[in-house]
């Protein structure tokens, strides 16, 4: 019944890196949707916005970053390779995802909609009562991590991973979670200037903390396991890929990469944070002892 959707990895595997057919993942149509009305909402701006050149960088890096792994070369490695997996799924929690929430997307894109759009389409939907209710729990700092927890997790259990890989629906709404629940952690995280969040910075270490512990958690386990989890008689090994490559090496090394890069990402942001939180509190003595004077 799952094969009925199967991707089409049963097709013979291509000779070289650069001989796989295009296909396009919803998750990254979504993202390339994205960048089309930013880029419209700031031509609607002209020279009015406030945002800085470096924050619509972020953004267009950010969205060139998610759509470079969920098409392929990457996106067909990652159903063969869990390491290749792995990388394509950090790159959007931890690197695509971040960079684009800088560039203030909701700002801008709802610019991008035209009048028709927002007043028919956007409102009424920002306006729903279900919808604000979950929007606003889904903001608890604590309910975003616990969410992405879950979310990574879920997709790491050997049933629902494999699944996954053999059925283009569930692949499409793992892809579709990842990105939707990084969302709601980072948006907790990052203020998008001019913008600022009502999240205390200590709530936002924490968020970072929390997130960085699951992770190391799922790494170390993924890493020392003895046996390969992930394993099927589907998805053999690219023969230019590594000769006495096996499926328990590739599933160590994907567990070092969440380990060691998702590790380093997520202490250089910890850094960030706390640059920005010293800055603040620098200001605001600043400001006390002037008052003060």
């Amino acid at each position: 019944m799952i094969q009925a959707f199967a991707h089409s990895y049963y097709d013979p595997l291509p000779d070289s890196l650069f001989q796989f057919k295009m296909a396009w993942d919803p998750t990254a149509l979504f993202f390339l949707l994205m960048g089309y009305l930013y880029f419209k909402g700031l031509k609607s701006f002209k020279s009015k916005i406030s945002l800085q050149k470096w924050q619509v960088y972020c953004f267009y890096f950010g969205i060139v970053c998610n759509i470079a792994v969920l098409v392929p070369p990457v996106d067909t490695l990652a159903d063969r390779l869990f390491s290749v997996h792995m990388i394509q799924h950090m790159t959007i929690m931890m690197i695509g995802v971040p960079l684009i929430i800088i560039g203030a997307p909701l700002f801008v894109i709802s610019r991008g909609l035209g009048p028709v759009s927002r007043r028919y389409v956007l409102f009424p939907i920002l306006r729903n009562t279900f919808l604000k209710s979950l929007l606003s729990f889904m903001s608890v700092p604590f309910v975003s991590v616990l969410f992405l927890s879950l979310n990574l997790w879920f997709w790491h259990i050997p049933r629902f991973y494999n699944w996954a890989l053999l059925n283009d629906i569930f692949h499409g709404i793992e892809h579709a979670l990842f990105a939707l629940s990084s969302i709601f952690l980072w948006r907790n995280i990052i203020d998008t200037y001019p913008l600022r969040l009502n999240v205390p910075m200590k709530y936002r270490v924490l968020c970072l903390v929390g997130s960085m512990i699951n992770t190391v958690v799922l790494a170390v386990f993924l890493t020392f396991q003895e046996t390969p989890l992930y394993a099927h008689e589907g998805f053999p090994m690219p023969e230019w890929w590594s000769d006495g490559w096996t499926h328990l090496d590739d599933q160590r090394a994907g567990g070092l990469i969440m380990w060691v890069a998702g590790g380093v990402l997520e202490f250089g942001y910890m850094g960030i944070i706390f640059y920005v939180w010293q800055l603040r509190e620098q200001k605001k003595d600043k400001e006390d002892l002037e008052a003060i004077a």
